[in-house]
């Protein structure tokens, strides 16, 4: 009879020990997949790789958007201002408490659209698009101006480049080439003022103040370098409204 009971009191000690052995790996099983998702996120002095490190925060912190330059955005959380990374952002998409009106632009947002207008200090009219292809911005603009005597038309076609964003303003760059017509006695292209078509390189920068994420007005800054004809180039001024869709 106490062989009996001896058995029994090792049968069921086995038996606890099995199930808080089990117990302890489901556990543990539980907590591995949680602490590889907890990279923490990497606050740096400056808009790059080679800047140190300011604090690692958590994974979960939230991240309050305060400016952008090019593929870094400079936020505050806890206390703590610094750049992170978009690519780091991506990862943790929860991280990002977005203000209102809504600057900085997602997945989403970027793959739409943008219309512009601009009116230059050379009497010229121009309608661009800007969009995203090849997981890049790119712009098509076409101008034309009635200057007496004669007129020319232009139609480019380059990169647009995000400099730096912020909740009220952002700075954004242009480099692109074309096609260029003078005619009518225009002498834009052609010192003889006769009829042209010439290949031409154009650089701009644009300065915006944005009313919200999808209207801004700003200033521009441009020139077209002529490759052929009379090799001139020609710098303006331009008033400039954009519109996403």
């Amino acid at each position: 009879m106490n062989a009996t009971l001896a058995k029994l009191r090792r049968a069921l000690l086995g038996y606890k020990v099995r199930n808080v052995a089990l117990t302890g790996l489901g556990a543990s099983a539980l907590m591995l997949p949680a602490l590889a998702e907890a990279e923490p996120l990497q606050l740096r002095l400056g808009p790059s790789d080679a800047y140190p490190v300011i604090t690692d925060l958590p994974s979960d912190s939230h991240l309050i958007p305060l400016k952008r330059q090019l593929d870094w955005i400079y936020v505050s959380s806890d206390g703590y201002k610094g750049w992170i990374s978009v690519d780091d952002l991506l990862l943790t998409p929860d991280a990002l408490r977005r203000p209102e009106p809504l600057q900085f632009r997602d997945q989403s947002d970027e793959n739409n659209p943008q219309l512009e207008v601009a009116l230059s200090s050379e009497s010229a009219f121009s309608v661009g698009v800007n969009f995203r292809h090849w997981d890049e911005d790119l712009t098509v603009r076409l101008s034309r101006a009635a200057v007496a005597p004669g007129n020319w038309y232009s139609a480019s076609f380059g990169k647009r480049f995000m400099l730096e964003e912020s909740s009220s303003w952002s700075w954004d760059a242009y480099l692109g080439g074309g096609l260029s017509k003078s005619s009518g006695g225009s002498k834009r292209w052609n010192d003889d003022g006769k009829d042209a078509t010439v290949p031409y390189v154009e650089a701009s920068a644009d300065l915006n103040w944005n009313f919200d994420y999808n209207v801004s007005v700003g200033g521009r800054v441009q020139v077209q370098q002529a490759l052929s004809g009379n090799s001139a180039n020609h710098g303006a001024l331009a008033l400039v409204w954009k519109i996403r869709f």
